[in-house]
């Protein structure tokens, strides 16, 4: 099959897929592949298992909710402020572990995402 039809194949079904399946559903799902493309990227490309991932998962969600919830800001401003808190995350995780490798690394990301568990279950 020609790549270009393929391509218009996948875009029409994305663009009628709110239509046809639960908005809701379909947002998570998204968000789960999401999640599973960037496993496939530390673990695929560098070799690095990673179980830091739910942190910035849990605290994207747990930035947004804050604000939606505290702030009363509208629900863009919610998804920027996770999008935001998430990567500061990334930044303070990321050079805490980077420059460990093999199962330092992996315990290192385990202890940091417990440890914001714990954060922010209080």
């Amino acid at each position: 099959m020609n790549k270009k039809v393929g391509y218009s194949i996948a875009l029409a079904a994305a663009l009628a897929a709110p239509f046809v399946v639960y908005p809701v559903f379909l947002m998570k799902v998204l968000c789960f592949a999401l999640f599973a493309c960037a496993f496939n990227l530390l673990i695929g490309f560098t070799g690095l298992l990673s179980f830091g991932h739910a942190a910035f998962f849990g605290g994207a969600g747990y930035f947004a909710g804050y604000v939606l919830r505290n702030m009363g800001l509208p629900f863009e401003l919610g998804l920027v402020a996770g999008t935001l808190g998430a990567a500061v995350i990334g930044l303070v995780m990321g050079q805490l572990a980077i420059r460990r490798q093999g199962i330092y690394f992996t315990m290192i990301t385990l202890a940091l995402a417990q440890m914001l568990f714990f954060v922010f279950l209080q």
